[in-house]
């Protein structure tokens, strides 16, 4: 596997399966980079009923931490935001960081690695009696966050501001872009079952084969349980620059 000219990506086929709306930034890196890049959103984001969200909000009045689990969810949480000035902000990873920022809440944390677990380890995240906290999240996310904070003694509320719901595509839409594909980045389990489902059974083999660029050690180990068998490539962090640095570094093992 070797680069065809001075980028370090060139001749390699990358399908982005990132929901549309969502997908340029990576895209662009990677063609930067001199990867060709093929794009198959398996996922689009719908917001959640606002009558199911309204309540929810209203807690954030009185909330002493907020934590926003994505961009999506920050995206759709901060539109609203009552927040009191001695709130603390809290992000899981960079890309829901800067979509903050975006909407002026760019004072908030967001540690390295970018998961509930690296999250889970902040300061002002220990001893949470009496303390009430407000969680931004999609409607079947992890309840990891949750089951933690509970536990040290924090009173939560947690608004599924919006949904994933499966894209439609072409069985012959699929079956090209799959075929074309040297490398598939998948950003979440939900779209790993999604893309098994697009995928006909006499090309199952061959998908399974594939080199995936995944999120997290957790969407790796449905990868695994699914019948995954190629190189499975797991970031530093979940951001677009650490998709990249991890992808470079597989080619450089490859050259």
């Amino acid at each position: 596997m070797t680069a065809k000219s001075g980028k370090a990506l060139a001749g390699l086929a990358v399908l982005n399966t990132r929901p549309r709306g969502q997908s340029a930034a990576l895209s662009a890196l990677l063609r930067a980079a001199g990867a060709e890049v093929l794009e198959l959103p398996l996922l689009k984001i719908v917001a959640s009923d606002a009558a199911q969200t309204a309540p929810a909000l209203a807690e954030a009045k009185r909330a002493d931490f907020i934590i926003f689990t994505s961009a999506n969810a920050a995206a759709l949480g901060a539109v609203t935001l009552p927040r009191p000035a001695n709130t603390r902000i809290y992000a899981l990873g960079p890309a829901t960081a800067a979509a903050l920022a975006e909407r002026g809440l760019g004072d908030c944390l967001a540690l390295d690695g970018g998961g509930s677990e690296e999250l889970l380890e902040a300061p002002g995240l220990q001893a949470l009696q009496g303390q009430h906290g407000l969680i931004f999240t999609g409607e079947g996310g992890r309840e990891l966050l949750a089951t933690a904070l509970t536990a040290r003694g924090a009173e939560l509320t947690v608004a599924r501001v919006y949904r994933r719901e499966a894209e439609a595509h072409a069985p012959a839409a699929v079956d090209t872009a799959l075929a074309a594909a040297q490398v598939l980045v998948i950003t979440s389990g939900e779209g790993l079952t999604v893309l098994l489902a697009l995928t006909p059974p006499e090309t199952r083999a061959d998908l399974l084969a594939k080199p995936l660029l995944l999120p997290s050690a957790r969407v790796a180990d449905a990868a695994m349980a699914a019948g995954f068998c190629g190189p499975l490539l797991l970031p530093a962090a979940m951001s677009d620059a650490a998709l990249l640095a991890r992808l470079l570094a597989w080619r450089r093992e490859g050259a």
